[in-house]
């Protein structure tokens, strides 16, 4: 099962243009391009390696954005590291062992068949049970911490330690 929409990442960030409206425009020209058989048969005549080269560049592409939107995340103090870790290993299952799921039900071979829903779905699955799941002892998410706050002598951070009389 193949989507659009990672390379629209890409593609955004490349040509820098966000409105829905020329998005629309170029769905609806190639919508009608795709009914001129001569059109189709230019691209398909297009070498395999500048397709490769293309493909290339449009992923590099996809990384880099995902990049930059990790160098927003807290890692530190934050069990976000473990959650990247283990997200992205299971989005590299389907890829090195591509019938790992071939005996269960369809619908979770759409899920976990894919690499990008398989890390998207534990990504979201892990951030809401260590991120917004309260524990034991600690406020529950969207509760104030402060109200909640009970200092502690014995688990002082390098910091706190520094700065303790």
């Amino acid at each position: 099962m193949y989507t659009v929409y990672a390379e629209n990442v890409g593609l955004i960030e490349m040509a820098r243009i966000r409105s829905r409206w020329i998005t629309a425009v170029t769905g609806a020209v190639l919508i009608v391009l795709g009914c001129l058989p001569g059109l189709g048969a230019i691209v398909a005549s297009l070498p395999d390696p500048v397709v490769g080269a293309a493909a290339l560049v449009m992923f590099a592409m996809i990384t880099a954005v995902g990049i930059r939107i990790l160098k927003k995340v807290d890692f530190n103090g934050t069990h976000n590291l473990l959650i990247l870790a283990v997200s992205l290993a299971a989005g590299m299952v389907p890829v090195t062992a591509p019938t790992i799921y071939h005996r269960l039900p369809d619908s979770l071979q759409i899920i976990l068949g894919s690499a990008i829903t398989s890390t998207a779905a534990c990504a979201f699955a892990l951030n809401l049970l260590f991120n917004h799941t309260p524990r034991k002892g600690q406020p529950s998410p969207g509760q104030d911490p402060v109200a909640h706050h009970q200092p502690s002598t014995t688990h002082l951070s390098a910091t706190e330690a520094s700065l303790a009389p």
